[in-house]
């Protein structure tokens, strides 16, 4: 095993940092944790790893710390741990000893994607009718129903072709994106995420949900005007929203107690091929709150889940029957002047040993929902990321 088999890149200020030369890379599942280095295996408890996130982010001293929480590591928080299987990857903890700015080269090959498997709609809409009818029994007020999308691609690419291909165009990549390559694993986890689950700064400690969608066709000045309006007066969309910054501002809120305020309600965010909106909540923070009080209280985000929280994720651990895993995750960056986390949306894992890349996508359901909108709706997400790859 070398060091070149470790990395984790990022976007940060209109550059690229590469990261290498791991010191610490430990994965941990439900009652072990895996040495990445030397391939020692332990038994341990995810509470015990916790423990290490027992420290302040006023002052944090963490340099070059990426956590990967993945999102059935949530199950812990919400009183689910029976739904946590014992070969579930639930968090990586990678620390490196050099970071460096980077510089893409734009790859010549063209990345070619087969479809293997997807979602159909006969049953996305018997899912959506089983969870549709907790709504209307009062189960729950929103549900973020997601599907997975599997494809082979041929042996002859590496991590920085597909890199390449997402990223190329600075202007759509992702504010909160990374991409982390883990030699022993032969696994890419690359993510052009546009969502922020926290981001601490000088004391305060905002979120900011995505909620809400629509497609743009022309990408001109006049259709995002008009796609705009359109989408602040979408009651489903406004639903949504609502619900989950309330639901994101008492998860804040129970961080010591904090006072927690709304900065901004339906602000417009433009993504590849899509416009979205969402909100901004704040707090300050006392000096004393550590990142695990944060990650217990806010993890998994409730753009991903749905209200309320707890409750919803049975409802979708019964619906999807399936592991999420890095997608609906989050990645926490630690380094000098950065602390902030993701929320894994326009993400996928690549697997250079069976050749397979899994991509998944979904969005909310409240009571003005059809299932041939959500359906289409899914399908957007899934476009705003591949195309980006594959054209």
């Amino acid at each position: 095993m070398t060091d070149k088999s470790f990395f984790t890149i990022i976007p940060y200020k209109n550059k690229l940092l590469k990261f290498q030369k791991p010191t610490r890379a430990i994965a941990y599942y439900k009652n072990f944790q895996l040495n990445l280095l030397t391939g020692e295996k332990s038994q341990t408890s995810l509470e015990s790893w916790m423990q290490t996130l027992h420290f302040e982010l006023y002052n944090h001293c963490e340099k070059n710390r990426f956590i990967h929480l993945f999102y059935e590591c949530g199950y812990l928080f919400e009183e689910h741990s029976n739904l946590i299987n014992e070969d579930d990857l639930l968090a990586l903890d990678l620390t490196y000893g050099l970071v460096t700015d980077f510089e893409l080269n734009p790859s010549s090959k063209v990345i070619k994607l087969n479809l293997k498997e997807g979602p159909n709609f006969k049953d996305y809409e018997k899912k959506f009718n089983q969870g549709y009818r907790e709504l209307l029994e009062g189960n729950c007020y929103q549900f973020n129903l997601t599907e997975n999308f599997c494809y082979q691609f041929k042996d002859n690419y590496t991590p920085m072709d597909f890199l390449s291909k997402l990223w190329r165009d600075p202007s759509k990549r992702g504010a909160y994106a990374s991409a982390t390559f883990i030699g022993s694993m032969n696994k890419f986890f690359l993510s052009n995420s546009p969502e922020c689950l926290f981001q601490y700064e000088k004391g305060e400690l905002v979120t900011r949900p995505i909620k809400g969608t629509f497609k743009r066709q022309t990408h001109s000045i006049k259709e995002t005007k008009y796609l705009w309006k359109k989408l602040i007066n979408d009651k489903k969309s406004q639903a949504e929203l609502y619900m989950i910054t309330d639901l994101m501002r008492n998860d804040l809120a129970r961080i010591d107690l904090p006072n927690a305020t709304v900065t901004k309600m339906k602000a417009p965010l433009i993504v590849p091929g899509l416009i979205h909106q969402y909100s901004e909540i704040k707090i300050h923070l006392r000096r004393h709150v550590s990142l695990k009080d944060i990650v217990i209280k806010m993890f998994p985000g409730g753009s991903i889940t749905g209200a309320p929280k707890k409750r919803v994720m049975g409802i979708l651990h019964t619906l999807e029957n399936r592991t999420r895993g890095f997608y609906c995750g989050s990645t926490i960056v630690l380094a000098p002047k950065i602390a902030m986390a993701s929320i894994n949306i326009r993400s996928s894992v690549i697997d250079f040993i069976t050749h397979e890349l899994s991509y998944q996508a979904g969005g909310g359901i409240t009571l003005l929902s059809t299932a041939e909108n959500e359906f289409e709706e899914l399908y957007l997400k899934h476009d705003s990321y591949l195309t980006l790859l594959t054209l």
